[in-house]
């Protein structure tokens, strides 16, 4: 039979799309049909992406992931009568942690523009729903033995949207019919929903209620130091969207939330969560304490405000986890977080006394070091790289100095509305007072609108030197042959393309056209590129990206890693725009997720699409060259970019040849200063393209840090008795701390039968 699924055009809401207007996205998929039910489930070599139909244990296991309460997945079915919506499918979550993913992944013509707020306006809301979602469970009841409990996701701030009894029964009706293992019960874990359930009378489908004696369960174990935020769900979603949590608050929430992304010192539910569920897998790969307190709130009610000490143990003596909680010191807190975030040493200070607009070839021989002072970490890292390419590899560029920066920063002023009455002082000296306010760490509120201010001042406010503008406008034309060639103003900060700070996305970089800034008036489109509407003009470029220097994320970031905030200034690094570009990519000279890995990564995609973005539609080609020699000596293809068509690739055998020798090349004679580290540890971070002509050329190159390459955690510190009876001991193998490159190693506590003397139970 012709697989033809879906003919029709489907349209389906989402928040971001609804801007515009409610956008018609366009589904040609393939299917066969069975018993007068769609098949679109397929199977490739790792297994099936979904099933329509569970039979037997083997095919929930194909499935399902392990959890602490057993093996789990999840499920989707049409919430309505409609022939565009997919059928029942049992999702594999082997393979697709998120739904969303899922979504996005497997029925691309479908669902490839989704995105997070337009999936939860399909799942969470009677008037936007297409579908129900929920996880599927199998659990073991000490009284039944094993179950298969299920449960349904709605918009947990609203009261209203909890399911009723008659939907939860089409529901299990529905589920009944694909899902053939016994028992099949709906068993709610938001307390919500199982307030609602304990009130339903004879419902006409079972439901498990059971483990309600449960008080504590630990997600993830660990320890944190933060101030306790006590919060209501939709307290929490506010908080979240106004950027008011960060890693120093110890969220406390009455029920689940569907996801935090903001980085929390810890999480603490009142409802329990599902392994599967957005927020446990965000939280486990962060390593961030977290757990379930019945009644969080209130039992949690008296550390509202304080700041404390978290412990939290999993499976202890056979439980679901404890947790303690302790009073805390600021000063215990900053010490904890210093030694618990990474500190970037050796920073380099802006050096302003250079006013050149230098052609980065003009700068072979100079120090490394002395060339991050004046220009910024990426310009001064293209200027040691372009000596080593061959001619037709490398980029023209220049670079714009610190020393401009500094000197707008002194000659503009901003009111500080701190003061009473407020002050006029310069942005240089304002910048310094944000940098000892104490309230810019601990206040993200606070920290969010003085930034918003500074920007704008920058970005709208500031006047630019009309002598730097004419300079750098017969600058552009003079490198790049034209006032209407579209150049790059990329960001090139002090603090950024370092050995242990990489900076990378902070910044802001943005096009720009000298002709906008030479024909007297502020009329658009763009002289350099018609499809722009607005002009792009000299002056917008330098406020762009200076202003970019202070942005929320960028100057979080910093205190992450425990920068002066005094310390970063901004050069610019001007460098061609590609036009119809065949591919970029970037690439290691090394495999940063596997530090045993010693073969060349390239990551590579077709025409100017990201390569470092979290797409699932807009995979990258991945390519590991293995390098002896000096040479290419091999080419595993690792994996196909979603943009190229079936049995083709981005990067020909030709190219990678060409390019993991020339890596090879610049790996020899590239001057790098490595500190404490050993030079083994660090790779080099090489981004390129494939210009109109196909040939290739170098755009970037920075260091990366791997503190955990050719680490061999093997020599654990020797067992030690902790007090006479009770002895400490360490397991022979350990796990590299990716943060401080140090060796971590389990640990196990065993009581004495007897007396434990040096190390030993006696």
């Amino acid at each position: 039979m012709a697989l033809n699924l879906f003919c029709k055009k489907r349209v389906f809401p989402s928040r971001v799309l609804l801007v515009a207007g409610l956008a018609a996205l366009l589904l040609v998929a393939c299917g066969s049909e069975e018993g007068g039910v769609l098949q679109v489930c397929r199977s490739d070599e790792l297994g099936p992406l979904c099933l329509q139909q569970i039979e037997e244990e083997a095919d929930f296991a194909s499935l399902a992931t392990e959890g602490m309460s057993g093996q789990g997945t999840k499920f989707m079915m049409p919430a309505k009568d409609d022939p565009d919506l997919l059928p029942l499918l049992f999702q594999n979550s082997q393979r697709f942690e998120y739904h969303l993913t899922f979504l996005q992944e497997v029925f691309p013509e479908l669902y490839g523009e989704l995105d997070a707020s337009g999936y939860l306006v399909l799942i969470q809301r009677r008037a936007t729903r297409d579908y129900f979602a929920g996880w599927l469970l199998a659990m073991d009841d000490p009284e039944l033995g094993r179950i298969y409990g299920y449960s349904v996701w709605t918009d947990l701030s609203d009261p209203n949207e909890i399911l009723q009894q008659s939907e939860m029964r089409l529901i299990h009706e529905r589920l009944r019919e694909a899902f053939l293992l016994e028992p099949l019960m709906y068993a709610p874990s938001d307390p919500q929903a199982v307030a609602r359930a304990q009130a339903w009378i004879d419902p006409g489908f079972p439901v498990y209620l059971g483990r309600d004696d449960v008080d504590v369960e630990v997600y993830t174990s660990g320890v944190a130091f933060g101030r306790v935020r006590l919060m209501r769900l939709e307290q929490l979603e506010a908080a979240l969207r106004l950027g008011e949590l960060g890693f120093r608050d110890l969220v406390v929430v009455d029920r689940v939330p569907f996801d935090i992304e903001a980085v929390v010192a810890a999480v603490i539910t009142g409802g329990r969560q599902w392994e599967l569920s957005h927020v446990n897998v965000r939280m486990a790969r962060r390593a961030t304490p977290n757990l379930f307190v019945r009644d969080a709130l209130g039992t949690l009610s008296d550390w509202e405000g304080q700041l404390v000490r978290l412990e939290v143990d999993r499976d202890y003596a056979g439980q679901l986890g404890r947790y303690r909680i302790y009073e805390a010191t600021q000063e215990e807190a900053e010490s904890w977080w210093a030694s618990h975030r990474p500190r970037v040493e050796d920073l380099i200070a802006a050096d302003a006394s250079e006013l050149r607009l230098a052609n980065l070839l003009d700068l072979d021989g100079e120090d490394g070091r002395s060339l991050c002072a004046r220009f910024g970490g990426k310009a001064a890292n293209l200027a040691l790289l372009l000596p080593l390419l061959a001619p037709a590899e490398r980029v023209r560029a220049f670079a714009v100095p610190v020393a401009y920066f500094e000197q707008f920063m002194e000659e503009n002023s901003i009111e500080d509305q701190r003061l009473t009455p407020p002050e006029l002082i310069s942005l240089r000296a304002y910048v310094q007072r944000l940098a000892s306010d104490p309230r810019m760490v601990s206040d993200a509120a606070y920290r969010r609108e003085l930034l918003w201010d500074l920007r704008n001042r920058i970005s709208g406010q500031g006047r630019v030197d009309s002598a730097l503008l004419d300079a750098l406008c017969a600058r552009i034309v003079d490198v790049f042959g034209g006032a209407e060639t579209k150049v790059r103003f990329r960001s090139s900060s002090n603090v950024e393309d370092a050995l242990e700070f990489s900076g990378a996305g902070l910044y802001d970089s943005t096009s720009v056209c000298a002709a906008d800034s030479l024909d007297d008036d502020l009329d658009g489109p763009s002289r350099c590129d018609r499809s722009k509407a607005e002009e792009r003009g000299v002056e917008r470029g330098l406020r762009k990206v200076w202003s970019s220097l202070f942005s929320d994320r960028a100057w979080a970031e910093r205190d992450w890693y425990q920068v002066d905030q005094s310390l970063p200034s901004m050069a610019i690094l001007v460098s061609e725009a590609f036009s119809d570009e065949q591919a970029n990519g970037v690439a290691f000279t090394g495999n940063p997720q596997v530090a045993t890995d010693k073969r060349y990564l390239i990551n590579a995609q077709l025409g100017d699409q990201s390569v470092v973005g979290n797409d699932s539609r807009l995979v990258p080609e991945r390519d590991f060259l293995r390098i002896e020699d000096g040479q290419v000596s091999g080419i595993d293809r690792s994996r196909a970019s979603t943009l190229s068509p079936p049995g083709s690739w981005v990067l020909s055998d030709t190219v990678l040849l060409q390019l993991g020798e020339r890596m090879a090349e610049v790996v020899a004679r590239f001057p790098i200063d490595t500190g404490s580290w050993r030079r083994e540890q660090v790779l080099l971070d090489m981004e390129f393209k494939l210009d109109s002509a196909g040939k290739l050329r170098f755009k970037q190159i920075r260091p990366f840090l791997d503190k955990c390459r050719a680490v061999v955690c093997s020599s654990p510190p020797p067992d030690v008795c902790l007090d006479e009876q009770t002895l400490l001991q360490y397991d022979a193998w350990g796990e590299c701390d990716a943060v401080t490159g140090a060796c971590r190693y389990g640990q196990e506590e065993t009581s004495c039968a007897t007396t434990c003397e040096e190390g030993a139970c006696l």
